[in-house]
């Protein structure tokens, strides 16, 4: 409906909000996960409800700051003229505090462990409203108004909206028995906040790490080659989906039996998992390696075709990713999110300067060669961290 030129500019706006929205959540989403699924192993809802009150102010307080900034350093922007792109960032401001409130709400569920559930705003309603959107535009609007990138931003909005409401519904319906009985909040703040801030900046050198290519291609090249790109990029994201997947239900898991100490059966979900990735990894990757330019063709036209060659170099980044296995989970719900944050400082370094040096030579292949190979250490310095801490084999080639 966008066309590469003005998916391009969408695209470069949203990744620009995603950088704010997820550091404005200050790793809220993570810690949530991990203490609720503490919590509720040893039965204290005070400490449940002390973290779910918390972690809503903090969001509130970070993510408005994020909004105010952006949106004070957005319009000193368009003051000099600045049109199209800033034009469709503007459009999308409310969804710093949108997604993290969202964000946040889904943690909760999903420390819970009802995982599916936990998902559904963000990885089902959201996704599924914009389109719902998207489809009702082409049917009735469309011959009558263009399809703007600003338009595009505001149907996000739309859909964040509604993802919110179903987030905090499901929140309240699911709420355990421990909370029912309104017990008095207990708030460890102290530790809470010294738990928090390496998973903030894992959060924060997450994104960067995700959206360095995208941004610093905006900054080199033309609208259309970065809406190309994104196309591609985000099509690449289907060889891990079993990754993204399963990650999420590991969550919980991977905090009880830490807790409980059940280091045999920890490494045998691990192991199992990382086997179940891989293979569902495979199909995909297979299909894009021989396949991709068809298949760029035939899903968003042919004018994404040129995207093929980067879509290959992504592809082999993003198997290596699946091979090693639910790493940067496993870290994190064993409480050495600090191992993480090394790793993700040492890739996202790596990637932003592969980044500034291939991109200008070699556009969107650069960006391709500099994300493949950031995934890939970052990967292995994790199964590092992984086996020297916990003295478990992360990936799927474990022999055993």
């Amino acid at each position: 409906m966008l066309g590469p030129e003005r998916y391009g500019i969408y695209s470069f706006a949203l990744a620009i909000l995603m950088l704010t929205a997820i550091p404005a959540q200050v790793g809220v989403p993570q810690l949530v996960v991990r203490e609720t699924a503490r919590s509720q192993v040893t039965g204290d809802g005070g400490a449940m409800r002390g973290l779910w009150r918390w972690a809503s102010v903090a969001v509130l307080l970070f993510s408005g700051g994020a909004f105010l900034v952006v949106a004070t350093l957005t319009l000193w922007t368009h003051s000099f003229g600045e049109s199209n792109r800033v034009d469709t960032l503007l459009a999308g401001l409310v969804l710093i505090p949108l997604m993290a409130f969202t964000n946040v709400g889904g943690a909760c569920v999903r420390g819970l462990r009802k995982v599916l559930l936990g998902q559904l705003p963000e990885s089902i309603v959201r996704p599924g409203v914009l389109l719902l959107l998207l489809l009702g535009w082409l049917a009735f609007v469309q011959p009558k108004a263009e399809f703007s990138a600003e338009r595009a931003m505001l149907l996000y909005v739309v859909a964040a909206i509604v993802a919110l409401i179903v987030a905090t519904l499901l929140l309240w319906r699911l709420r355990p028995e421990e909370l029912r009985a309104n017990p008095e909040p207990v708030y460890r703040s102290s530790e809470w906040r010294s738990a928090v801030i390496p998973l903030a900046l894992i959060s924060g050198l997450h994104v960067v790490n995700s959206y360095a290519d995208l941004i610093i291609l905006g900054l080199f090249r033309p609208d259309d080659e970065v809406g190309i790109y994104r196309a591609v990029a985000q099509f690449a994201l289907l060889i891990i989906f079993g990754l993204q997947a399963i990650s999420q239900v590991l969550h919980p898991h991977f905090a009880r039996l830490y807790a409980i100490g059940n280091k045999k059966i920890l490494q045998r979900l691990v192991t199992t998992s990382a086997r179940a990735i891989l293979a569902l990894a495979l199909i995909p990757f297979l299909t894009v390696l021989f396949f991709g330019g068809d298949l760029l063709s035939l899903v968003f036209g042919s004018e994404y075709t040129g995207g093929a060659t980067a879509l290959v170099i992504l592809a082999f980044g993003q198997l290596a990713n699946a091979a090693f296995g639910s790493v940067g989970a496993l870290l994190n719900m064993t409480g050495h999110e600090r191992d993480t944050m090394r790793g993700m400082l040492i890739a996202m370094g790596v990637n932003v300067v592969l980044n500034v040096v291939l991109v200008p030579m070699y556009g969107m292949n650069g960006a391709a060669i500099a994300t493949a190979t950031s995934l890939f250490l970052w990967n292995a310095v994790l199964r590092h961290y992984v086996r020297k801490r916990l003295s478990i084999e992360s990936s799927a080639f474990r022999v055993g």
